[in-house]
């Protein structure tokens, strides 16, 4: 009976970011909500309406909690404003952006339409920790924000092996180096993780945030995609590809 109860919640929860963050006219926003939700689902993370961490009366918030492979415990605060949406549906039918840059200029004014903020959970102190890892705020915007919300949602559930073959995440393998420890010591991580296997992998990603320079990252990065998931790269100009070692 919990159990039906639970999936009962969780499925109102889902039809909330639906119904309160659809906008009439705005197709591809609409259609990145839909993402959002599959990606919520394939990933077992949980939608707390009212838990996000901050937010004001423009705001519709919820939070996103959500374990990584790593046992660490995640939320994401998820903020949508819809004066904003409002106010871009308004002429939306209107744009071309078949140009590279037209998505870019038409969202530099409504990037914030929907916002969100990353914490960790430290159980050293029961405190959430902040973590940064959007995507840089001083280049072009190519995707619809809820895109890239489903595209953090799944790097924090499998964030061990994004904080390998993801160049970007730096501050994803900072937090990993302390709280992967954690996570192991409060016994979070995958049944079977040894002492062993965490302090292998924690040193292979010190490894690719110690490196000097580029060549450096990369020869640390090959070796931790080979000796931890048994990937050996293949590397050519055009692009990277992976297999089986």
């Amino acid at each position: 009976m919990e159990m039906k109860i639970e999936k009962k919640q969780s499925e109102s929860n889902l039809e909330w970011i639906s119904k309160n963050l659809h906008c009439e006219g705005l197709g591809p926003h609409n259609r990145s909500l839909e993402l959002v939700v599959e990606t919520i689902v394939d990933v077992d993370a949980k939608v707390d309406i009212g838990g996000a961490h901050r937010g004001h009366g423009m705001e519709k918030s919820f939070a996103i909690r959500l374990s990584g492979t790593s046992g660490l415990q995640y939320r994401i605060s998820v903020h949508f404003r819809q004066r904003f949406a409002d106010l871009l549906a308004e002429r939306f039918a209107d744009t071309d952006l078949s140009e590279e840059d037209s998505l870019d200029i038409l969202m530099q004014p409504f990037r914030y339409m929907l916002n969100y903020d990353i914490h960790w959970y430290d159980e050293r102190d029961g405190n959430w920790e902040h973590i940064c890892i959007h995507g840089h705020r001083d280049r072009p915007i190519t995707s619809w924000p809820g895109d890239e919300l489903a595209t953090t949602i799944r790097t924090l559930g499998d964030d061990l092996r994004h904080s390998v073959f993801d160049k970007n995440m730096n501050t994803l393998r900072s937090t990993l180096c302390k709280s992967y420890m954690l996570s192991w010591c409060g016994h979070h991580t995958a049944v079977g993780i040894s002492f062993e296997d965490v302090t292998h992998f924690i040193r292979h990603i010190r490894a690719m945030e110690g490196a000097r320079n580029k060549e450096d990252f990369e020869a640390a990065q090959q070796t931790a995609m080979l000796e931890i998931y048994g990937i050996k790269p293949i590397l050519s100009q055009q692009s990277t590809d992976y297999i089986l070692a």
